[in-house]
């Protein structure tokens, strides 16, 4: 059997934390994974959750298979048990420390489903132009076959430069963790690291995409049921803040907004905080 072939879009040393706290004892962990209109509701295990074959594998054509992807993602992950560690105590957290919050943020911020799907439509794009050139100029295939296989590892190169532009950016920007003692708490999703600017409407629409030097962007990643990180421009914002209500549901609404297809809850139950209007 080939090694490491089933691998996961949302890590499971992640996922763990919003196991429902009420599992019966004979039961393995779940995670509540529910669709983004609320309708479907199911209980998954973390470790079988949000994974696919080969995923980040890069196929060579020898007939070898990479895994330098895979294997930087587990490197980073190994990082994150830790670090909430770290977070539950309210700890004063190193520069080291930080650099390795900023690369978990980049990475889940890159490596999801929906982001490798738009990052090969764009690189699709790109593609089919060169073919079409080649063709007008009557030439034999060639940057075509360079853009052919930008296609293929799309998602690999998007995480592999992705995390190496991001990091530097976010480690300048100031880190606040939100902590709630909220029984449902914070949600995460398929796609839990958002960039939301809040000010985008004041742009023109050139320029609404969110973007790490925008200076009201926010990027909010949820850590654990009671921790969310937020990275942004605003300096005066303490390391750790008591998310009250209100700022608990805007930030769940936020999550759930973003999402691709399913969030993540601890709990079984209705909630404002889960089923608030968008």
């Amino acid at each position: 059997m080939a090694e490491k072939k089933r691998q996961h879009i949302i890590p499971n040393c992640y996922l763990k934390a919003w196991c429902d706290p009420n599992c019966p004892p004979e039961q393995s962990p779940y995670i509540w994974r529910i669709s983004r209109d609320g309708s479907e509701r199911k209980r998954k295990s973390p470790e079988k959750s949000f994974t696919e074959t080969d995923k980040y594998t890069i196929h060579l054509p020898d007939g070898s298979r990479s895994l330098v992807i895979e294997d930087t993602l587990g490197h980073i992950e190994n990082q994150f048990p830790g670090l909430v560690e770290r977070l539950r105590g309210r700890a004063s957290l190193t520069s080291e420390e930080r650099v390795h919050l900023c690369a978990f943020a980049a990475a889940m911020h890159t490596r999801t489903t929906a982001m490798g799907a738009h990052w090969k439509s764009q690189a699709q794009q790109s593609h089919d132009q060169v073919v079409e050139l080649e063709k007008a100029l009557g030439l034999e295939p060639q940057t075509s076959l360079e853009t052919a296989e930008m296609v293929e590892h799309a998602h690999q190169h998007l995480i592999a430069g992705g995390v190496a532009a991001q990091v530097p950016l976010l480690f300048q920007m100031s880190t606040t963790i939100f902590v709630t003692d909220d029984e449902v708490g914070f949600i995460t999703s398929d796609m839990p690291c958002v960039w939301f600017n809040p000010e985008w409407y004041k742009l023109p629409p050139f320029y609404r995409s969110p973007g790490l030097l925008q200076p009201a962007i926010e990027v909010t990643l949820p850590l654990t049921p009671q921790h969310l990180m937020v990275i942004s421009h605003h300096r005066q914002l303490p390391a750790y803040i008591d998310a009250n209500t209100k700022a608990l549901a805007e930030f769940n609404r936020r999550t759930r907004f973003h999402c691709s297809e399913e969030f993540v809850s601890c709990r079984d139950r209705k909630s404002t905080r889960l089923n608030s209007s968008h």
